[in-house]
C-alpha cells in the first residue's frame, strides 16, 4: 500500500491541506476538523484505496482507516505541515451543545488514550505477577512499577492540559501551568490536613485534583479567552510578561475557588450515576449498550462517558459498563466476520472479513468490520445486535469487570484478571463466547443478501451507472472479438472468475480490436483505454475488459475511437490494440465480456468453449 498516495487522495478529497484546521488519529480514524465541511467529496473518498469508510460526527469529518491509520495519519501531517490553529470549523460552529461537548472529549482524550492503555497494561502484568509470587506487595520492585503504572492517572490534569490546549487553541505551556497548580503538592497537603482554607477572604474547596478529567478541560477551555482578552490589552513593549501574568492571576484562582470543584462534583456525579447503573440496573443497561455498542461508536456518543471511566478506574480501579460492554460487540462482530467468509460467494467479501474479523479479534478494533462487513450486509447488523444484547445481559448479570483503560480482545484478556473477584475472567470468557457463538449460528444459518456485490469492480472500478431496471425484452448481444470463447471460470482474477460483477463469457482475442455487440451508447471510459463500458438502447450493460491488470500499461499500446456519450451501431469500432506488444509486457490478454446488471434478467445465455468472429451471436439475454 502506498501510503503517501493514500493521504494525498483523502486531502484531496476533503477539499485540500487548505481546507484542513486540525487532524488526529485514534485506533482507526482520521479526525478532520474542516473549514467548510462541504467541500468534502464522499464517495471519491471512499473509493481511494485503504479508505474502509467515512462518517461526519461531533463535527469532526473521519476517514475510517483501520490499523494502518498511523502511518496514514504520518504522510498526512507531512503534507499539511502539523495541525494549524484556527477558528472552529463553519460545521462546529452549528453542532448543538452536546455534540459540542462530544467534540471537545473526542479531540480532547484521543492523544492521551495510548499512556493511559499502556499504563493500564502495565497494572494488569503488575497483577498477574503477584497472582503467580513473582512479585510480592511488599517487594521494592512491585512499589516502583506501581508508582510508574499509576503516574499517568495522578498527573491526568496536565497530560488533558496539553491536549485541551491544542483543542481550544490557546497557549500550552501556560495550559501545563494551571494543571500544576491542581497538583502542587502544597495544594495536596492542604487537602490532606482538611483545616479551611481561603484566598482574599473566598473560601477553596479542598479536593484532590489528581486523576480528574473534567476541571481541567473546563479551566483550559476559560483560558482561552482570558487569553485573547490578555492579548487586547497587554502593550506590545511589555507583553511578553504581561499577557502571561493575567492569565495566571486570573486563572489560577479561579481554577482553585470555582471551576475546579463544579468540574470535580460533576465529574463524581456522572461516574456516580453509571456506578449505580451498573450495581442495581447492570444486566440492561449492559445489554442494551452491548447490542447497540457499534451504533454508539459510529455516531461518537460513547466518547461522553470517557470521562466517567477514568473515574471508575481510578477511583474503584475497575470499570463494569462502557469497557465491558465493548467485550460482547466485538465477539459478536467478530463471530458475524467468520460466518460472512464461511457464507459469501465473493471472494472479495471473504477477504474483507477474514481481516476484519482477526482485527476485531486480536486487537478489538471493530470499525473494519463495522463499515467493511455489518454495514453493507444489513443483517448481519441485526445478527450483531442480538447476539450482542444476549452476552451484554449476562455480562451484567455476574457483573464482569475490566481493570484497565483498554478495548477488549483476545489478546488482552489478562485485563479481566483480578484476585478479589476471581470469577471475573471465568464470566468474561463466557460472555465472549456468547458472543461469538450467537452472532457466527445466525449468520450461518440465516445467511444474509449479498449486497456488497454490486459494489464490487476491477481493478479499473468502471461498472457503469444503471439505465434500467426490471423486467426487460430478451436482447442477443453479438460478440465484439474475434478469438476463442471460455468460461469465465477460466479466467485467472477472482473478479470475473467468481462472477463477482456479473455473468458474462471470456473471449482470447485473435486481433486487436473491438466493436460495438448491439446499438447503444457509451457509458464509461478509462483513461487506460483498456475497457469500455456500454450500454444497449434495451438496457444491458455491458463490461468490455481487454486483458488483466492491463490498467497498469496507463493507455500503452491501446487506442480508443469513441468517447464517452458517444451512440454507436452495432459492429462499430471501439477500441483498437497492438496484441503482440501487450504480451510482450507481460499481461494476458484474455478479455471478459460481462453483464453487469446481470440481476435484472431471469438467465444470461453464452455461446462457450467455440470460436467466434465478430458479430456472430454470443450471449442471449433472457
Amino acid at each position: 500500500m502506498d501510503y503517501k498516495k493514500t493521504a494525498e487522495e483523502i486531502l484531496e478529497h476533503v477539499g485540500g491541506s487548505e481546507n484542513v484546521n486540525s487532524v488526529v488519529h485514534c485506533m482507526t480514524r482520521l479526525r478532520f476538523t474542516l473549514s467548510d465541511p462541504s467541500k468534502v467529496n464522499t464517495n471519491a473518498l471512499q473509493k481511494v484505496k485503504g479508505v474502509i469508510g467515512t462518517t461526519n460526527n461531533g463535527g469532526q469529518f473521519q476517514v475510517i482507516i483501520g490499523n494502518n491509520v498511523p502511518t496514514v495519519f504520518a504522510e498526512v501531517q507531512k503534507l499539511t505541515g502539523g495541525n494549524r490553529p484556527s477558528a472552529p470549523a463553519t460545521e462546529e460552529k452549528k453542532m448543538n451543545w452536546f455534540l459540542r461537548i462530544i467534540n471537545v472529549l473526542a479531540s480532547v482524550m484521543t492523544p492521551i488514550i495510548p499512556a493511559l492503555a499502556g499504563s493500564g497494561i502495565l497494572k494488569v502484568i503488575l497483577a498477574i505477577l503477584v497472582m503467580t509470587n513473582v512479585l510480592k506487595p511488599e517487594d521494592q520492585t512491585y512499589y516502583i512499577i506501581n508508582f510508574i503504572a499509576d503516574s499517568v492517572f495522578y498527573f491526568l490534569p496536565v497530560l488533558l492540559a496539553v491536549s485541551s490546549a491544542h483543542k481550544f487553541n490557546t497557549n500550552v505551556y501556560l495550559a501545563v501551568t494551571l494543571g500544576g497548580v491542581l497538583l502542587h503538592p502544597n495544594f495536596a497537603a492542604l487537602v490532606a490536613a482538611k483545616d479551611p482554607v481561603n484566598f482574599i477572604g473566598l473560601p477553596i474547596t479542598l479536593v484532590g485534583y489528581s486523576s480528574t478529567v473534567i476541571p481541567i478541560i473546563i479551566v483550559v477551555w476559560l483560558m482561552s479567552y482570558v487569553e485573547r482578552f490578555a492579548e487586547r490589552v497587554s502593550p506590545s513593549m511589555i507583553k511578553i510578561f504581561l499577557k502571561p501574568l493575567i492569565i495566571i492571576g486570573v486563572m489560577a484562582p479561579l481554577a482553585l475557588i470555582v471551576i475546579g470543584p463544579l468540574g470535580f462534583h460533576a465529574g463524581n456525579l456522572l461516574a456516580g450515576g453509571i456506578y449505580f447503573l451498573q450495581e442495581k440496573a447492570g444486566w440492561l443497561s449492559l445489554a442494551l449498550l452491548t447490542g447497540f455498542k457499534p451504533l454508539i461508536v459510529m455516531t461518537g456518543m460513547h466518547w461522553a462517558f470517557v470521562p466517567a471511566i477514568v473515574t471508575s478506574l481510578s477511583t474503584y480501579g475497575y470499570e463494569g459498563l462502557m469497557l465491558v460492554s465493548s467485550l460482547g460487540a466485538i465477539f459478536s462482530l467478530t463471530g458475524a466476520c467468520l460466518g460472512v467468509a464461511i457464507k459469501t460467494k465473493s471472494s472479495s467479501m471473504r477477504q474483507i472479513a477474514l481481516s476484519a474479523g482477526t482485527t476485531s479479534l486480536l486487537a478489538g478494533i471493530t470499525e473494519p468490520a463495522v463499515y467493511g462487513v455489518a454495514l453493507k450486509l444489513r443483517r448481519v447488523l441485526v445478527f450483531t445486535i442480538i447476539s450482542g444484547l444476549i452476552a451484554g445481559a449476562f455480562s451484567g448479570l455476574t457483573k464482569v469487570k475490566l481493570f484497565a483503560l483498554v478495548t477488549p480482545s483476545l489478546l488482552k484478556f489478562p485485563t479481566f484478571i483480578s484476585d478479589q473477584y476471581t470469577d471475573n475472567l471465568m464470566n468474561a470468557a463466557i460472555t465472549a463466547v456468547i458472543a461469538f457463538g450467537i452472532s457466527f449460528t445466525l449468520t450461518v444459518v440465516f445467511g444474509f443478501k449479498e449486497e456488497v456485490a454490486a459494489d464490487e469492480t476491477s481493478d479499473a472500478d468502471i461498472t457503469p451507472q444503471p439505465v434500467s431496471s426490471g423486467k426487460q425484452p430478451v436482447e442477443v448481444i453479438t460478440s465484439p472479438l474475434t478469438g476463442a470463447s471460455m468460461k469465465l471460470a477460466q479466467v485467472e482474477d477472482n473478479v470475473f472468475s467468481k462472477e463477482i460483477m456479473g455473468r458474462g463469457i471470456a473471449i482470447l482475442p485473435e486481433k486487436g480490436e473491438v466493436t460495438a455487440p448491439a446499438d447503444g451508447t457509451i457509458t464509461a471510459l478509462m483513461d487506460s483505454r483498456h475497457a469500455v463500458g456500454f450500454t444497449t438502447d434495451k438496457g444491458v450493460e455491458i463490461l468490455i475488459h481487454v486483458g488483466i491488470d492491463t490498467v497498469n500499461l496507463a493507455g500503452k499500446h491501446f487506442t480508443s475511437h469513441v468517447k464517452m456519450g458517444d451512440h454507436v451501431k452495432a459492429g462499430d469500432l471501439l477500441l483498437t490494440f497492438d496484441l503482440e506488444k501487450i504480451k510482450q509486457e507481460g499481461y494476458e490478454v484474455v478479455t471478459p465480456v460481462i453483464i453487469t446488471n446481470t440481476a435484472d434478467y431471469m438467465e444470461v445465455l453464452s455461446m462457450e468453449n467455440t470460436n467466434v468472429n465478430q458479430g456472430e451471436k454470443l450471449l442471449s439475454i433472457l
